[in-house]
């Protein structure tokens, strides 16, 4: 009976639209982007997304936090994408905070990361030890200065803008995806926003979504880099102008772009780029940005005049202890504190954890979180639709092709809903890593935690060590398609 609860409690939470004075008719839209590059020689930098104390030993290339402002009708949306491996809740809030503080008008924010392999642990969870805390909180608070800078920028920029959105499914976009664990579904769409000055004609701002995981350098490389995010945005703007966003989307099922199925020719040597290199980085970063030029190019203009935001906090049930010991010891810098029935836990208990023994633990029942639903409307008509989802969601969530298999965990689970068959926009931008990190988001019956593994695999599954549970995709995935379904 409390799963039952929690479930409808997460449906009816919804964020309102704040009050605000009509806005001229027509699209008015923004941009900025500010560099969120950690000092590698004033402090210990460790890089987030493999193991642990992996330490920064150089900078590549910068990294950024990218924002774009769109106003229409008497709202302002705001979407920021960091070059980081995830922001939690709590980061996101605080952000918020600062942005309304200093520009009021933006009353709808999300700030997503690209999930980037490459840069600096803001999650706590690769420090020099499992229970080290890898965040560097001078560097955390600079990092939200930046990006709460970024976004008001960005809305005070804002300008009269004809919008152009553009959609590919060419088959190479699948092509660049690696999927390592069945039923091996895959997400390729690629969507673009293409948004010009009504009075000068240069464009303002591309923002482009796909899905792939950043870890093109692999887990040897100490330089920061934005990985391929970093050539993609650098070829746009080269080649449109303005200031270009990539938003990923969902990359659960460790989407990848590394793999012996992910093969780019190098032009100059004919030969295949290599998995961990900065060629290959490059030549997939170019490579995205020609087929988001090209999407642009094949693209629609529409005449938006309003946008309708539907948003709830939800609360997903905690399942890892992994994480419930991170949490008791530290770890997330007093991130992610837990709930129980609504309100606040911060209660702990010792428990032995198989393979690191007796261990203090957080013992609240639910993380709280966030999804939303926006819509993109010309004179009443639909043009496209935003799904912001707070973490690496498995494609099969989004586009159907659930599997049973022997081994799972939860064989007679009921399969979630699919959220694109909820969609009914040609443009289906999925924002994954959208104001949190939960983590791996995977269907029930496709869960896997216990032996023997599912496919009589003889490793556990890399997904579940890193999801907060299997009941994550049927809150999450429910509480969005109550949003998009409500009339």
């Amino acid at each position: 009976m409390r799963q039952i609860a929690y479930t409808c409690l997460a449906c009816i939470l919804f964020i309102p639209s704040a009050a605000q004075p009509a806005a001229a008719e027509g699209l008015r839209a923004g941009a900025a982007k500010v560099v969120i590059t950690p000092d590698v020689h004033a402090a210990t930098v460790y890089l987030a997304g493999y193991g642990q104390n992996r330490v920064a030993t150089g900078v590549h290339d910068d990294l950024y936090a990218r924002c774009l402002a769109l106003e229409a009708g008497a709202d302002t949306v705001e979407v920021c994408a960091a070059d980081l491996i995830g922001l939690f809740y709590d980061d996101v809030l605080k952000i918020r905070e600062m942005v309304k503080n200093q520009a009021p008008q933006v009353n709808h924010l999300i700030v997503a990361s690209t999930h980037d392999h490459e840069g600096p642990d803001t999650m706590g969870l690769w420090g020099p030890s499992p229970l080290q805390s890898g965040i560097d909180e001078k560097y955390m608070a600079l990092l939200r200065e930046r990006i709460a800078q970024a976004a008001v920028d960005a809305a005070r920029s804002m300008q009269p803008a004809h919008l152009t959105l553009g959609r590919d499914d060419h088959p190479l976009l699948a092509m660049l995806q690696s999927d390592s664990r069945p039923p091996f579904v895959k997400d390729p769409y690629l969507f673009v926003m293409h948004l010009v000055s009504d009075s000068s004609g240069q464009t303002i701002a591309d923002l482009i979504n796909w899905s792939d995981h950043p870890e093109t350098l692999g887990g040897k490389n100490t330089e920061i880099t934005a990985d391929y995010p970093h050539w993609l945005c650098q070829y746009v703007e080269s080649h449109s102008g303005g200031t270009a966003i990539f938003v990923n989307g969902s990359i659960g099922g460790l989407l990848s772009s590394n793999g012996p199925s992910v093969a780019l020719q190098d032009p100059e040597t004919g030969a295949v780029a290599a998995d961990n290199t900065w060629r290959k980085a490059e030549l997939f970063g170019d490579t995205i940005g020609q087929l988001a030029e090209r999407a642009v190019k094949g693209g629609e203009a529409v005449k938006v005049d309003s946008l309708d935001f539907r948003g709830a906090v939800i609360f997903v049930p905690l399942h890892n202890d992994r994480f419930r010991v991170a949490g008791a010891n530290g770890v997330f810098g007093g991130r992610k504190p837990l709930y129980t029935d609504g309100r606040i836990d911060p209660s702990v208990a010792e428990k032995d954890i198989p393979g690191m023994g007796e261990m203090k633990l957080s013992t609240g029942h639910d993380v709280q979180t966030e999804v939303s639903y926006i819509r993109l409307l010309a004179a009443g008509r639909l043009t496209a639709e935003i799904v912001t989802v707070p973490g690496e969601v498995y494609p099969e969530l989004v586009n159907g092709g659930i599997t049973r298999y022997p081994g799972a965990d939860y064989p007679d689970a009921p399969f979630e809903p699919a959220i694109r068959e909820h969609l009914a926009s040609r443009y289906q931008f999925i924002f994954g890593l959208a104001n949190d990190e939960l983590g791996y988001i995977i269907p029930k019956a496709e869960y896997d935690d216990q032996p023997p593994w599912l496919l009589n695999r003889k490793e556990r599954w890399y997904g579940e060590i890193n999801s907060a549970g299997p009941d994550v995709a049927g809150v999450v995935t429910n509480a969005l398609v109550g949003l998009i379904d409500r009339r």
